[in-house]
């Protein structure tokens, strides 16, 4: 194992410039300089052949200057990007193209050192591991899928199994169409021959039978608790069994449901539902 973690190319038209930069460079323990360049095409050439994590950068070379450098390496081998200019004249265009930072010329340690703490945050394995995580918890949330098939499905090339913006489609009392997004409904419950769709923000009332409106839910986010109600599991607080082998489900801002007897499985549904997300 390479006692380096962080792989840098040096590319600048004064070889003084490259060797100064290399020297700082050689005090940061993590970092190994791999190549150094003094013309684009050549840095494009080392970038597709060595696939650095990091790339510094000057923005004036002969030919093609940095920013047309950069534009023209692969995305599949594309390091994570700091100019080195002396001027500041070009710092939009270059953030514009997601470089990391942008250091004015003469770069003393300190403001390296800096970069790169910035360059290991973005390579660390944990943040990815953690932002990872958090992208496949909101797609839980909005796609009703659990993490374990939502990993399953990151690995392939096949489209999401789900809608991520899964809509229910009903009509009003006005006889216009709703198109409500299923993540949005809390719970739906029946009064007479009416169902009503709760979100956190409005009511909707229609006229339309229980059988044919739970056709249309994703049986993975909406949970039947009683003949007349159906909840979102992802809005269930909390659930309070009760001595007559019923339950109550708590969906927060005082909203409680209870759960009747024929659908008492479908707490365990629930907490195994809820186990895997």
């Amino acid at each position: 194992m390479t006692e380096y973690s962080i792989s840098a190319i040096i590319v600048d038209d004064e070889p003084l410039a490259i060797e100064g930069l290399k020297l700082r460079l050689q005090q940061i323990p993590e970092v190994k300089v791999i190549a150094e360049a003094e013309e684009g095409d050549t840095a494009i050439a080392l970038c597709q052949e060595l696939e650095p994590d990091v790339l510094f950068i000057d923005l004036q070379l002969p030919g093609i200057n940095g920013l047309e450098v950069v534009q023209a390496i692969q995305a599949d081998v594309m390091p994570l990007v700091v100019f080195v200019s002396a001027h500041s004249d070009y710092a939009v265009d270059a953030f514009e193209l997601n470089a990391i930072d942008y250091i004015l010329k003469p770069a003393n340690l300190g403001r390296l050192q800096q970069t790169i703490e910035r360059i290991k945050e973005r390579l660390s394995p944990v943040d990815r591991e953690e932002e990872k995580f958090k992208l496949m918890e909101a797609l839980g949330k909005t796609s009703g899928l659990p993490i374990s098939e939502l990993e399953d499905w990151l690995a392939t090339d096949a489209p999401l199994p789900t809608a991520l913006n899964q809509e229910l489609v009903i009509k009003n009392s006005d006889n216009q169409r709703v198109f409500v997004p299923m993540y949005e409904i809390n719970w739906i419950d029946a009064a007479g021959d009416y169902m009503c769709v709760h979100t956190s923000s409005e009511n909707y009332i229609v006229r339309i039978t229980m059988k044919k409106l739970t056709s249309q839910l994703d049986e993975r986010i909406f949970q039947r608790i009683h003949k007349s109600t159906v909840v979102n599991i992802h809005r269930i607080k909390g659930i309070e069994r009760l001595r007559n082998n019923q339950s109550i489900v708590d969906l927060g801002d005082n909203v409680k449901l209870k759960v009747s007897r024929n659908y008492n499985s479908a707490i365990q549904n629930i907490l195994d539902n809820r186990a895997t997300l």
